[in-house]
């Protein structure tokens, strides 16, 4: 343990007050991936001109405030010692008092020392300058004269009751008339920052794509004025460049040489991260010399998506953090935690069109974004008077559907044993549905289940053989760099799958496609729950957003005040579609779309499970007046009538945590004092 006696930081400890052990550290001494538990560091500072206690253990970064205690057997008064610093069981965090405060290194934004307070709140150098390379260890350090020390954290307003999900910086500076113990604090604390946990990566070089001209036309103005000031207090180099054509940032990301950067970032809207995804997508397919137009499988892209709010409706974004706010999604992107994201494929008879990243939708969504291009001189208000336009015409349209059934995989554990939360349902069979929050275990195990499947299948998929990811030896003719990002991704060895699973796995084998006819007045193939400021649940309210399965939304065609009721139950946050009579949710890996003129008389039902929502008889009496509507697939415009859309289980990286509901904070007293507890391996405030 590390004491040293500051005149104005306050008195020191003597070691006999802690119970638990620790050893002293000194930064000299640390190696990158040495931190340990058991190293701490404990001094007294001044924060705001009052004397604190300051440990720092592991990953956790405590300080509390210095009490007087009045002992009767002493005539002299000494400082309240922090309670004993016991290791934590069975994965608890540790206790540290009701008046500690808790912050995680996972939530620092950047670490700056200075010799006054105003030049320790200057932004970190970024990265190859004079003082990164001083502080990484390649020069020799001078004599110390820093005094003080400024921590910059993020924090997740999660007392919030209407705001939960959004992120706030916050800032602590700390004073100490030693300049060494301020430089080993510094030091100490850039270390166990850049070797955080293995689920974040630290971007210090970022590829940022603006498009000027999505939602509001206000990207560039909302990238200088809230997203640039939190890239450079982080210390992150940005390259910006703004797009002035469709098609753009794809044609970069295939062009251009992408090895310098750590990430690719976008400021815009759900067209623009549906154009960075396909870029990167087809990127990877070219550098492993697969056919663009039919690839045997799908590769993922070696660089994680970060994902700016900056359009109309911004339903990825939304879907992703809870929260349409531009700075969470920036703070998002510099905190470096990254989710799998599932990415669904959109084909045609014939080849690959492109990848879809939020929802394809046929009918009256597809009308709209038809209709919408001939009015874009009225910017956002397009899709309100598109809308309204195609919500009067009321108009069906006959298709037909097969679908891939997901099996209903019930747990086979007993009732008082499942458990009530709604993302603590396991992705192997759900009694009820299941809403997709932060540290969503449906999410964590789809992924696993998806690898495991060809070795507990007794018979494989019924499906065609371009369409199947090969598990096969590594090509020679690759580098290594490409035969890795073939491998699967590693997964956490101590995945405990509940009661019943495995079998429950084996019944995945009994795969069944099922035909269903009709005349809809809409068909969304929704990837995530598409939900915005408008409507916070989202059109699909139990769509995940990695558990490599996809929401079939059927929505019949009836009367107008039936339209109605939909619209409200998609806009309110207790309506539930499913609800609804004329309304038909399939959760799905695939299904594939025609027209009655292009299906024919043929059934194709595999398992022989042909439902159609609609009699033969009107079918047939329909489907001489039906007009074809277009596709809306991440808000462009695909004219294509056969189609199929596929989803592949976390196909790319993205930085986010998901979003989070709201629980009421506990009391004040019972617990240690988070300001900065929105690390979910710390502390989590939401009961999910």
């Amino acid at each position: 343990m590390t004491q040293t006696k500051q005149p104005a930081g306050g008195s020191s400890t003597s070691n006999s007050e802690f119970v638990a052990p620790v050893t002293a550290t000194s930064a000299s001494k640390f190696a990158p991936g040495s931190t340990s538990a058991h190293d701490v560091l404990l001094n007294n500072f001044q924060l705001k001109k009052k004397s604190y206690r300051v440990l720092l253990h592991g990953q956790q970064l405590v300080w509390e405030r210095l009490q007087k205690v009045k002992q009767p057997s002493r005539s002299n008064e000494t400082k309240a010692p922090l309670p004993p610093d016991s290791l934590p069981q069975n994965g608890a965090i540790s206790s540290y008092g009701p008046q500690s405060h808790v912050l995680h290194l996972d939530d620092v934004v950047s670490i700056r020392s200075g010799d006054t307070k105003l030049s320790s709140l200057k932004p970190p150098s970024p990265p190859g300058s004079e003082r990164s390379s001083r502080c990484s260890g390649d020069v020799a350090p001078a004599k110390p004269s820093s005094q003080y020390l400024t921590i910059n954290y993020a924090m997740r307003l999660s007392k919030s009751q209407t705001d939960c999900n959004r992120w706030e910086l916050r800032r602590l500076t700390f004073f100490n008339s030693d300049p060494y113990i301020v430089r080993q604090w510094d030091q100490e604390l850039q270390i166990r920052l850049q070797n955080s946990s293995p689920a974040r990566m630290r971007v210090r070089r970022l590829l940022v794509f603006i498009n000027p001209y999505g939602g509001r036309k206000a990207g560039s103005q909302t990238y200088e004025r809230h997203v640039k000031p939190i890239f450079q207090l982080a210390g992150v180099d940005a390259t910006c460049i703004t797009t002035q054509r469709a098609n753009q940032v794809k044609d970069i990301l295939l062009s251009h040489d992408l090895g310098v950067y750590d990430a690719v970032c976008c400021v815009g809207g759900d067209g623009t991260v549906a154009e960075v995804i396909n870029g990167l997508i087809f990127r990877q397919m070219r550098e492993l010399g697969l056919d663009e137009q039919r690839p045997p499988y799908i590769p993922r892209p070696a660089l994680p998506v970060g994902v700016i709010p900056a359009g109309s409706t911004d339903t990825i974004a939304y879907s992703m953090h809870g929260t349409a706010d531009v700075r969470t999604a920036a703070i998002h992107v510099i905190l470096g935690q990254h989710r799998g994201l599932d990415v669904c494929s959109v084909s045609n008879g014939q080849s690959l069109i492109r990848f879809c990243a939020s929802v394809l939708s046929y009918g009256y969504l597809g009308d709209v974004a038809a209709q919408s291009e001939n009015y874009r001189w009225m910017g956002p208000r397009r899709y309100e008077y598109s809308g309204v336009k195609a919500f009067l015409s009321n108009r069906g349209y006959d298709a037909e559907l097969r679908m891939l059934e997901e099996p209903d995989l019930l747990l086979t554990t007993p009732q008082e044993e499942i458990p009530q939360s709604p993302d603590s349902v396991c992705s192997l069979g759900e009694s009820v549905p299941s809403v997709c929050y932060a540290n969503c275990q449906r999410c964590s195990f789809a992924s696993s289940i998806h690898e495991q499947r060809s070795s507990l299948f007794t018979h494989e998929e019924s499906r065609e053989p371009e369409h199947l990811q090969p598990e096969e030896a590594e090509d020679p003719q690759l580098a290594p760099s490409e035969s890795a990002l073939l491998r699967p991704r590693p997964r956490p060895g101590k995945l405990q799958l509940p009661t019943g699973s495995i079998s429950s796995m084996r019944n995945l084998g009994n795969e069944q496609w099922k035909v269903v006819r009709g005349n809809f007045f809409m068909i969304c193939g929704a990837n995530i729950t598409c939900a915005c400021a408008r409507s916070p649940n989202g059109i699909s309210r139990y769509s995940h957003l990695g558990d490599g399965c996809l929401d079939l939304i059927l929505v019949k065609k009836t009367s107008l005040l039936n339209n109605v009721r939909f619209l409200l139950n998609t806009a309110g946050r207790s309506g539930d579609i499913r609800n609804l009579p004329f309304v038909e949710v399939f959760r799905t890996r695939e299904f594939q779309f025609r027209t009655f003129s292009g299906a024919g008389e043929e059934d194709y039902s595999i398992a022989g499970s042909c439902q159609p929502i609609s009699p033969p008889g009107e079918l047939a009496n329909s489907s001489s007046n039906t007009e074809f509507s277009s596709w809306n697939c991440d808000g462009e415009v695909v004219t294509d009538l056969d189609i199929t859309m596929r989803s592949h289980c976390q196909l790319i990286e993205v930085f986010m945590r998901g979003p989070h509901s709201y629980s009421k904070p506990l009391k004040v007293g019972n617990t240690p004092t988070t300001p900065a507890s929105s690390s979910d391996n710390v502390y989590c405030c939401c009961k999910d």
